[in-house]
């Protein structure tokens, strides 16, 4: 089931953190990890309140810029745009989806 991002907050993501996430990829799909979430500053208008989510995979990984259908353990599906990140020397590559 494709969940739609536009009404999404970062309260939706707090019970997935730490959970793996499947990225649909060719030629084989790719694990990510809900790493953290990251709560931003202002409501943008009324909309919601911004919010990013960092997403790790191991480093013998790398996504390009783009977006992905990722399925969360719990089997929910999202479209995001997922754009790589400076990794803070953890062994791991980051990136991150930002919600506006």
């Amino acid at each position: 089931m494709l969940i739609d991002t536009q009404g999404l907050t970062a309260e939706a993501f707090n019970a997935e953190i730490g959970q793996v996430f499947t990225a649909e990829t060719v030629p084989d799909p790719v694990q990510l990890t809900l790493h953290k979430l990251v709560e931003g500053t202002g409501t943008n208008g009324g909309h919601r309140q911004p919010f990013a989510l960092i997403f790790t995979s191991p480093m013998n990984v790398m996504l390009l810029e783009a977006q992905y259908r990722l399925k969360s353990a719990s089997g929910l599906e999202y479209l995001l745009y997922l754009s790589p990140i400076v990794s803070p020397g953890d062994g791991l590559r980051h990136y991150q989806a930002q919600f506006n």
